[in-house]
């Protein structure tokens, strides 16, 4: 059987075929949720994992129930830009060009060819 994930914003909507997180609840996060919580842990990759009640805190939107992070959270987890642990979230997926290289030709990032 197929699942489908919905991501909702003001004036459209995504699909996309990946099995929803089990810790979604209804209708899920909406879309500005979901960058907002990413920006939020993308700022503090330098520090040490989050706990979903600090990104709560970080957020702007001062009303986000702690299924709707968790749901975040877990898809983020899912997409690969983020691990979740004991200690909380933390950001992990990198934008450098010269690890992606290496990554795909399948050798060390200091290696030299």
């Amino acid at each position: 059987m197929t699942s489908y994930i919905l991501i909702r914003g003001i004036t459209y909507a995504y699909t996309m075929l990946l099995r929803p997180p089990a810790s979604l609840q209804g209708n899920g996060p909406t879309l500005s949720t979901l960058i907002e919580v990413g920006q939020v842990l993308e700022q503090a990759r330098r520090e040490p994992p989050l706990s979903l009640a600090e990104i709560g805190r970080r957020m702007r939107a001062k009303r986000v129930r702690h299924s709707t992070l968790r749901a975040s959270v877990d898809f983020m987890e899912r997409l690969g830009l983020v691990t979740i642990g004991r200690q909380g979230v933390q950001w992990t997926h990198t934008r450098d060009a010269r690890f992606w290289a290496a990554a795909r030709q399948g050798r060390p990032l200091g290696a030299r060819r």
